[in-house]
Parts: C-alpha cells; sequence; structure tokens
C-alpha cells in the first residue's frame, strides 16, 4: 500500500487554503483600501448635501464636513500607522475609531439640527412645534432608545462570541501553519531517510545471493538463529568457566607472592655462601700452588689440639 507523499501533502494543504481562504483574515487585509474607499464614497454625499442647503446653511455644514475629514484622515493616518496587526494594536485601533466615530456623530446631529431649525424658522409658513408634539416626539425617542440599546446588546454578545471563535479559530490557523512548516522542513529528511533505505536494499541485495539466502564471508554470520543460540550459550559456558578460573588464581596469588619472597631470600643466602665458598676454594688452591700452607689446615690443627688441651683439663668441650 503505497503512502502519500509528504510534497503531495504540504500541496493539497496549500491549495485547500488557497481554494477556501479564511473570512477573518481576508478582513484584516484591505483595511487601509477599505478606509480609503469609505472615505472616497464619504465625499460625494457630503457634496451632494451640501449642494441641496441653501448658500447659509452651506457655511455650517461645510464646517461639520471638515471635521468629518479631519477624522477621516486621522483614521486613515493611523491605520497606515500600525502595520503590525496585532491583538493590542487592533484594540487600540478599534477604541479610536468608536471615538472618532462619536465626535463624527455628534456633528452630524449637530448639523442636521441646525438645519432643520433654520429651515421651521424661514419656511413660509414657519414651523412651530408644540407641547403636544414634543412630549410625543420625547416618548418616540424613549422607545427607540430602548431599541437601540437592546440591539447595542446583542451586537455586543456578537462581537464577544466572534472574537471567542476567532481566538480559538488563530489557534487552529497557527498549528496549521506550524504543521505546515514542519513538512516543509521534513521533506528533505524524508528525501535523504528514503535514499538511505534504498541504499541499504541495494546492499543487502548484493550481498543475498541466488536463492534469497545471504552469504557471508564469516560461517557465523549464515547460521540460523537457533545454533547462533546455542553458539552462544556454548561460549557464555566457557567465558564463565575462564572467569572461575581466574577468579580461583587471584585467590591464589597472595600465597604465591609470599612463596616467591620466601625463595628468593633463600636463593639470596645460598648465593652468597656460593660466593664466599668459591672465594674460599680459589684461595685455597691458589696458596697451594704458590707452596705455601693453608691457613683453613693449620686453623683445624691448631682447634683440634686445643680441644685436646682442654679435655685433658677436664672441660666439657662441645665438638
Amino acid at each position: 500500500m503505497s503512502t502519500p507523499g509528504y510534497a503531495s501533502t504540504l500541496s493539497t494543504l496549500r491549495a485547500q487554503q488557497a481554494d477556501q481562504p479564511l473570512s477573518i483574515l481576508a478582513l484584516a487585509e484591505p483595511i487601509t483600501a477599505s478606509q480609503a474607499q469609505a472615505q472616497s464614497q464619504f465625499e460625494p454625499g457630503r457634496r451632494s448635501d451640501a449642494s441641496t442647503s441653501s448658500s447659509y446653511h452651506n457655511a455650517s455644514s461645510s464646517a461639520a464636513a471638515a471635521a468629518a475629514a479631519a477624522a477621516a484622515d486621522t483614521m486613515a493616518d493611523t491605520s497606515t500607522s500600525s502595520l503590525q496587526l496585532t491583538p493590542a494594536s487592533l484594540a487600540a485601533d478599534l477604541a479610536h475609531y468608536k471615538d472618532l466615530f462619536s465626535k463624527l456623530r455628534f456633528s452630524y446631529l449637530e448639523q442636521v439640527t441646525k438645519e432643520k431649525y433654520l429651515r421651521s424658522i424661514v419656511g413660509d409658513p414657519p414651523s412651530v412645534v408644540g407641547h403636544e408634539e414634543n412630549a410625543a416626539l420625547e416618548a418616540r425617542l424613549g422607545e427607540m432608545k430602548v431599541e437601540l440599546k437592546d440591539k447595542k446588546q446583542a451586537v455586543d454578545g456578537l462581537v464577544a462570541d466572534m472574537e471567542a471563535q476567532a481566538r480559538v479559530l488563530a489557534g487552529v490557523y497557527e498549528d496549521v501553519n506550524t504543521k505546515i512548516g514542519e513538512l516543509d522542513r521534513a521533506s528533505p529528511e524524508v528525501e535523504r531517510l528514503r535514499d538511505e533505505v534504498e541504499e541499504l536494499r541495494r546492499e543487502l541485495a548484493r550481498r543475498q545471493g541466488e536463492d534469497g539466502k545471504r552469504r557471508e564471508s564469516d560461517p557465523r554470520m549464515n547460521m540460523s538463529l537457533d545454533e547462533t543460540r546455542r553458539a552462544l550459550e556454548e561460549q557464555n559456558s566457557r567465558m564463565a568457566a575462564v572467569e572461575d578460573r581466574i577468579r580461583a588464581l587471584e585467590r591464589e596469588v597472595p600465597s604465591k607472592v609470599a612463596r616467591l619472597e620466601e625463595v628468593d631470600r633463600e636463593l639470596t643466602e645460598l648465593d652468597r655462601r656460593r660466593n664466599e665458598s668459591v672465594r674460599l676454594a680459589v684461595e685455597g688452591k691458589r696458596r697451594k700452588e704458590n707452596g705455601g700452607r693453608d691457613e683453613v689446615e693449620e686453623l683445624g690443627k691448631w682447634y683440634r689440639s686445643q680441644e685436646v688441651v682442654l679435655k685433658g683439663l677436664g672441660l666439657d668441650v662441645e665438638a
């Protein structure tokens, strides 16, 4: 059964990533482009709103538009400055954008309120709002605020769920990228191991004969498993016997060394005596050859005469 190679597995993973890209990653790529597009879409809308107003209204709307344009420029600068997308930088950008949109909303509401007020007082006839209408509008505004609050809470919950899912997805995505990197690094190692396996197979085929049995120069390499076990047991037995003999000889070493020292001392003493006897013999022979008397013989005669004298005096003399 053939197994797919590492290269095909890696190409399959990359093809799947290309065919099914993650939306969360696609959202992170065109941030600056989407902001530029939003800014370009905001300018025509601002111009169309300004063209429908009177010249007096244009003064107030131009101020709000200038504030909105400045906010958009600040957003673009902030987004282009934070090229490294990290959770901390994205959270800081989100807080910054919320603050800018809050200011933009306030400017828009101020502009619309001023525009409606001016239209109501300069119209013919002027539009005057009574107390009952204000009360009705306030009641409707309260209902809309409650509905808006509920929608905000739902959106916040959805955002929290999306963040949790995004964190899980980010962990899985990082794990997949790590495994892909491991596959990239493992491909050369796998190829090298395959080459080594092929080389070993060729070496094994070269060492095998036609009948499929291995032929080695050493006959022991051609033994069967049972024969090898028996030979190993015999070798272990011989090694155990040799080790026992070695231990026995080691126990006899101290006594042998002591006996050797004693024999050495005796041999030294015998050598000394032999040298002394040889010296005396050589000395006596030399004196006889020179016509002189042997001092040892004279000394022996003197000892015998003294012994006779001492015995005649009744003294006990040992021979």
